[in-house]
């Protein structure tokens, strides 16, 4: 092998590996994080980290993360650690890439999302993200988001395009276990019914979500819903159209139920 004997592929190797060491000892970690922020801040948002480092292969760690709104108190995502991978080869490509994994909420994630530009990262063009046991009960959003409280260990994972020619379109698949949801009226002197396990699967198309299955099963109750939600520019205004049953366990009544309204204001009428 004589190629193994050249000195100067040798020497070549060698700096190459001295630059990257020196890369990552002499991090400008304070230049980084201003612009990174500064890429968020352009999107409408403000990211808060308590520290940021270099990670290899090509990216950045961030410890206690926050992600919020600029125009409102609302927080879409706290964080204990963020770490962000950047495709080498989307530097040389119109589409950006960048792939993510940490943990949040007592939980893991991770995922992966297409940009039009490193230095504007809202809205992205496609993305994936995968939920392991993340704790809802944590994520104080989800209460605003959905107009009620809702908690419970979740897993899944999310999907999204966004096209020019045919719109947005995406897929969310979510189990969640050990939890409570808050009910929009009382139900047999119930405010909230507890359950053992939950599955959430529904998919976005043209600004309508495609509820197949919202399925919970507890000790008191069991509530199975599918339907369609029509999505408005407040999420909590979007219209409800949606029907499915609900099973009293101890009795094995069942029930039928439809749900108008809108997410803020459901309606609910039981048959």
């Amino acid at each position: 092998m004589n190629i193994l004997k050249r000195k100067s592929l040798w020497y070549t190797l060698y700096g190459i590996v001295i630059t990257i060491v020196f890369l990552y000892v002499l991090f400008p970690a304070d230049i980084a994080k201003s612009k990174l922020e500064d890429a968020v801040h352009s999107s409408g948002f403000l990211l808060k980290t308590g520290s940021l480092r270099s990670s290899i292969p090509l990216g950045l760690k961030m410890n206690h993360v926050t992600l919020s709104s600029s125009s409102s108190p609302d927080i879409y995502f706290q964080g204990d650690w963020l770490d962000l991978q950047f495709n080498l080869l989307s530097f040389f490509r119109q589409k950006k890439s960048i792939s993510l994994n940490g943990k949040a909420y007592d939980g893991k994630i991770s995922g992966r999302f297409g940009l039009a530009s490193f230095s504007k990262v809202y809205p992205p063009q496609e993305g994936n993200l995968t939920l392991q046991d993340i704790d809802l009960g944590k994520y104080a959003y989800i209460k605003k988001l959905m107009g009620r409280e809702i908690t419970g260990r979740a897993s899944g994972n999310w999907t999204f395009n966004r096209s020019a020619d045919r719109g947005s379109s995406g897929s969310v698949n979510l189990h969640i276990s050990r939890g409570t949801s808050s009910l929009a009226e009382p139900f047999l002197g119930l405010s909230r019914i507890e359950f053992n396990r939950g599955d959430i699967k529904a998919t976005l198309e043209n600004g309508r979500i495609k509820l197949e299955k919202m399925e919970f099963f507890g000790s008191q109750l069991d509530f199975l819903l599918n339907g369609d939600i029509m999505l408005a520019d407040d999420f909590r205004n979007s219209s409800l159209n949606l029907s499915g049953e609900m099973i009293i366990a101890d009795k094995k009544v069942k029930m039928k139920i439809n749900i108008g309204g809108t997410l803020a204001n459901p309606v609910v009428r039981y048959i």
